[in-house]
């Protein structure tokens, strides 16, 4: 009787354990990497799993965008449908897109790009110099109402 028992915990125990690796890997998958031309990038991050797994992606990228809004709050919180648009430095269009979260990691050639992003009516934009070993994390905060100015 012992042994039968052990033996069906034992089996509920793994169903237990391979139902939790199935959650995990659901949550934290990172989204697909899509590619325009020579340039490769991947962007989400709308909840908390997702941005911790592009934060950890970001190690394989050399540009990291990350938005936000204030919240009114201790925390600003995150933004998603942005439009980004990365020039080279002769101002041809390397990158064109509509990002899915507040986190847009991008794989550029070495070079200097405008990187020009709208949310909301808002238009920021921000030079980098994209460097073989070097990192870039643009941090760019939008205001939540954006009237006429």
């Amino acid at each position: 009787m012992t042994s039968r028992l052990s033996g069906a915990l034992g089996v509920a125990g793994l169903l237990f354990v391979s139902s939790l690796g199935a959650q995990t890997s659901q949550t934290y998958s990172q989204p697909r990497e899509h590619a325009q031309g020579p340039v490769s990038y991947i962007s989400g991050g709308v909840s908390e799993d997702e941005a911790q797994a592009m934060r950890a992606a970001s190690a394989n990228y050399p540009l990291t965008l990350e938005l936000a809004a204030p919240s009114g709050g201790p925390k600003d919180e995150y933004i998603a449908g942005a439009k980004v648009d990365i020039l080279d430095r002769q101002g041809n269009p390397v990158l064109n897109t509509t990002i899915e979260g507040p986190f847009l990691l991008v794989r550029l050639p070495a070079g200097t790009y405008t990187v020009a992003v709208a949310w909301n009516g808002a238009v920021k934009s921000k030079t980098v110099a994209i460097d073989g070993d070097k990192r870039q994390h643009v941090m760019l905060e939008f205001p939540r109402e954006h009237g006429p100015q």
